[in-house]
């Protein structure tokens, strides 16, 4: 014998990969209170706000904040000076000095140091250099466009940060700009602005010229 259940509750689809933060906000709005796991070690000047799941070996360093709705994952350090905002951490995650994740998605196995994360979606084993910024915002606060297999598709997000696959590694001091997808098993240099899609399997490099001359400038005084 055959039964029907109807569950009164709603539903995301997940078709293109911007519907990841979509689906992740869903699922951490389901988290009603805070709950910590074992072996979890939480410094003296850290502030926990809001619901939270904080997973087994956690280690949350001094003078960060974590609001949520949030979930971090088993031996994840997160770093002094951080702000975790409505997001998804995985495990074996280490976030850095002075960095600020809000409202992403990021998988396991991620590193961080002094970095913005803004509404973007992160793979597994992905590195990024200091001072990484993913733009999250147009300058016009617009809606943000991606391309896909050649077409050019409306987000429907005035902020979206950047998509990243797995295995990637990024320079110091890169920004990416808004709605930017960056391909499985790529490297992308230091000091760069990147502002169109990189394929997979791709080694991205650039930078500026620099010319050395004589100083004929005279500095006064001793300190």
């Amino acid at each position: 014998e055959c039964q029907a259940f109807i569950k009164d509750t709603s539903w995301k689809y997940l078709k293109y990969p911007w519907h990841v933060l979509e689906v992740t906000e869903k699922l951490l709005g389901s988290i009603t209170s805070q709950n910590i796991g074992q072996n979890v070690k939480i410094a003296k000047h850290v502030v926990l706000e809001g619901p939270m799941i904080i997973e087994d070996n956690v280690i949350i360093s001094d003078f960060t904040k974590i609001i949520g709705p949030c979930y971090i994952g088993k031996n994840t350090v997160i770093g002094n000076n951080n702000i975790i905002r409505a997001s998804h951490i995985g495990a074996d995650c280490v976030t850095g000095f002075n960095t600020d994740i809000a409202r992403s998605y990021i998988g396991n196995n991620c590193w961080f140091h002094s970095n913005y994360v803004g509404d973007s979606v992160i793979e597994g084993d992905v590195s990024m250099g200091s001072g990484n910024i993913l733009a999250n915002l147009r300058l016009d606060e617009g809606e943000i466009f991606s391309v896909v297999r050649g077409q050019r598709l409306n987000t429907k997000c005035n902020k979206l940060g950047a998509i990243i696959g797995k295995h990637v590694r990024i320079g110091v001091n890169t920004s990416i700009m808004p709605g930017v997808k960056i391909g499985t098993n790529s490297m992308v240099g230091a000091g760069l602005m990147i502002d169109r899609d990189i394929p997979e399997g791709s080694f991205v490099a650039g930078g500026t010229s620099m010319t050395i001359t004589k100083n004929t400038r005279v500095i006064q005084g001793n300190r």
